[in-house]
């Protein structure tokens, strides 16, 4: 496949129907997600609108086509938690092997240094080297696996937990920056410019 126009941007409404056709094979065919149940349409509308009040959710355009996105999310509801995050990455098996995943990660470590972020986390179904290989190559260290945690598709499957710290940790942070708050920025553009030059054709 030629690419002609690659494009990373932030995800909008209009963008909700084609990524959820984007995410349901993977709920359906895949323990990549320990979703059962395919989300409907505005289930969908509000889990991404409920992320986007404070985090990047970014989608990657490959000739005015979603090939994938990719989202933060908080890491838990207690205050202590604000300044961490989890990731979550999903790319059409079709565009794989475009570094769409690296530009994607890239582009959201970026960001949340930016918005005043300091821990991302994210966990991996085992196995899954793609998934693995992507976070060592950006410098995340395993933490622990949760054992037969997840139950799908009659067998039980284990859970690989990643850590990369993205800024040095000092006394009394200050609460992180929406992304509405930096979305406007010379930085943001700079950010979102050097992560579709990674994506290759």
């Amino acid at each position: 496949m030629k690419i002609e126009t690659k494009k990373i941007r932030i995800a909008t409404e209009r963008d909700c129907a084609p990524i959820l056709q984007i995410y349901i094979p993977f709920v359906t065919d895949t323990t990549i997600t320990f979703e059962c149940n395919v989300p409907t349409l505005k289930e969908f509308q509000i889990r991404m609108a409920t992320i986007q009040e404070n985090l990047p959710w970014l989608v990657c355009e490959i000739n005015d086509t979603i090939a994938g996105y990719a989202y933060a999310s908080s890491f838990k509801e207690r205050e202590a938690y604000d300044w961490s995050v989890d990731f979550s990455v999903y790319i059409n098996p079709e565009y794989q092997g475009k570094k769409i995943g690296t530009a994607f990660y890239y582009s959201l470590i970026e960001l949340l240094k930016l918005q005043g972020f300091y821990n991302v986390y994210a966990g991996v179904t085992t196995p899954n080297l793609k998934s693995e290989n992507l976070h060592q190559s950006f410098g995340f260290k395993t933490i622990g696996v949760y054992q037969n945690v997840g139950y799908k598709f009659d067998a039980w499957h284990d859970v690989k937990c990643y850590s990369l710290a993205i800024k040095e940790h000092i006394q009394s942070p200050v609460n992180p920056k929406t992304i509405n708050e930096i979305i406007n920025t010379e930085e943001f553009n700079k950010i979102i410019q050097k992560a579709e030059q990674m994506i290759i054709g």
